[in-house]
This record gives C-alpha cells, structure tokens and sequence, in this order.
C-alpha cells in the first residue's frame, strides 16, 4: 500500500479560493491553508463573528481575515465585519475608543480570547502586556515631518529677455550664474 506523500503547503497548492492562475489570499498574507481557511469559515458560519450581522449584509458582501499581530506574535482570530474590523483596531489600541464604540470593549476582548488559532496562555499574556502598553493612535498626535523644500525660482520664458535675466541674478549664485554663461556660451 503506497502512501501519497505530504506536499508543504505553497502558492501552487492553496488556490482553491482564489481566481485561476493565483494563490489564496489568506495563504499569502495569513499563512492559512484552504482548509485552515474552510474550518474559519465553518466556525463564523456565514456572520461577523463580533456582532453577527449576515455576510451578505455587510458593506463590502464579505467578511474579513481579523488577526493580532504585536509583540513578536501573530495569529488569526477570526472572520468579522468591517464594522466589527474597527472596533477591533480600538481593542488593539490602534484607535482610541469612542462613544458609539465603547460598548463594544467586553465582547471585543471575549472575541479575542476566542481566538480562531488558539495561541497559549502565555502568548495570550504577552499580548495582553503589548496592548496595554500601547498608546491610542490620534490624528492630533501625529508627527509630521518638516520637509525643507528648495527654492526654485519661476521664471516664464514668454517674458522679455531683461525680465528674465532679472529674475535669473536675483535667483541665482555666483557659481549657479558662472556655469549658465558657461553653458550658454558653448558651442553646439
């Protein structure tokens, strides 16, 4: 009795849920197999897993991958809403939590714990420790970088030749003016 030999899971083998010609998308950003990915499907059973709302009835007409990553580690929790997707990011402390949002932190973190793959209760507690010492994300917070810009004159051609040349030494170096005479100057 010969045995099949176990082919390592890749973007040949997990197409099952993707178009023709291309790999599963939750095997190329999440690492799951097609039946990870059938399991995940059978567990949610056709609603977000967070607020339950019916997969044709969300905004897009499907649910998405939610997953934690933090900390050095990574894992899928389950199948949610966009809505639901959002409400996550503010139990990551991604986002800070609103009034129309905060009602939903306990089941958020029940929804956690249950998460699709089950990581241990040691990497539950060091995600635990990440989240908490996370600081919300506010636009207001945000940095950003002063970008020094050049001065670059605008000089129209369609100007006469004095205005021009007005323009060019109010804008231009010494060494800048040298080498445009320079180039000026030289023969084709």
């Amino acid at each position: 009795m010969t045995r099949e030999p176990l082919i390592a899971p890749n973007r040949r083998t997990e197409t099952r849920h993707a178009t023709p010609g291309n790999a599963c998308n939750h095997f190329m950003k999440y690492g799951m197999t097609c039946d990870d990915f059938d399991r995940l499907r059978t567990r949610a059973d056709g609603r977000c897993e967070l607020c339950e709302t019916p997969e044709e009835k969300t905004r897009r007409g499907t649910l998405v991958i939610d997953h934690f990553q933090g900390a050095g580690l990574f894992f899928v929790r389950g199948l949610i809403c966009d809505r639901c997707n959002s409400v996550m990011s503010r139990h990551d402390r991604k986002a800070a939590w609103g009034p129309s949002s905060l009602p939903w932190a306990e089941k958020a973190r029940a929804y956690h714990l249950a998460s699709f793959e089950r990581p241990t209760p040691e990497e539950f507690e060091q995600a635990e420790q990440y989240i908490a010492s996370r600081r919300p994300y506010a636009v207001k917070d945000r940095i950003l970088p002063k970008v020094k810009r050049p001065k670059v004159p605008h000089i129209r051609m369609d100007r006469p030749l004095k205005e021009i040349a007005t323009k060019l030494r109010r804008n231009l170096g010494a060494d800048e003016m040298a080498q445009l005479i320079e180039l000026l100057t030289k023969p084709k």
